[in-house]
């Protein structure tokens, strides 16, 4: 069996997400990659073992995922302050497809954000506000993004 490529999951990534901005608008798409996530986490949960509902245990479980699956090859978390943490990710297979698409005013689908933010609420009682630090592609191989998320309690 042949491995799928990152470069085709960014291909999926922007015409599905564009198709859906440009049906529904940027807020409605918005709404439907959060509710992705929120499936997805109950997919998760069915292939996967939260240990811990401590904030930064369920981001790293997550992390740990996507890296298996190939999603990125690194994801690094950084505990600044127990409601802080700088996530830092390494070999984004869709930074591309979603520079382009917060370039058209589109929706990206941010499924490891979502993710998370759904395995937050549901085993943290906890909401994340992300600030974008950095988003890049310095290379056809390499994305690059880093993020603080502030976690809050619901």
């Amino acid at each position: 069996m042949k491995m799928v490529r990152p470069e085709f999951i960014d291909f999926l990534n922007y015409n599905i997400c564009k198709a859906y901005s440009e049906l529904y608008g940027k807020e409605a798409a918005e709404a439907f990659f959060h509710r992705v996530g929120e499936i997805g986490f109950q997919e998760l949960r069915k292939m996967v073992e939260f240990p811990s509902s401590e904030p930064y245990d369920v981001l790293r479980t997550i992390a740990e995922f996507l890296e298996r699956m190939g999603y990125m090859s690194k994801i690094k978390l950084t505990k600044v302050e127990e409601n802080e943490v700088i996530i830092e990710m390494f070999g984004v297979s869709v930074t591309r497809s979603s520079i382009r698409l917060l370039k058209e005013g589109a929706s990206p689908s941010h499924i490891m954000t979502n993710l998370m933010f759904a395995a937050l609420k549901e085993l943290s009682g906890i909401h994340a506000d992300i600030y974008d630090l950095t988003l890049e592609q310095p290379s056809p191989e390499t994305g690059y993004g880093r993020e603080k998320w502030v976690l809050k309690r619901l």
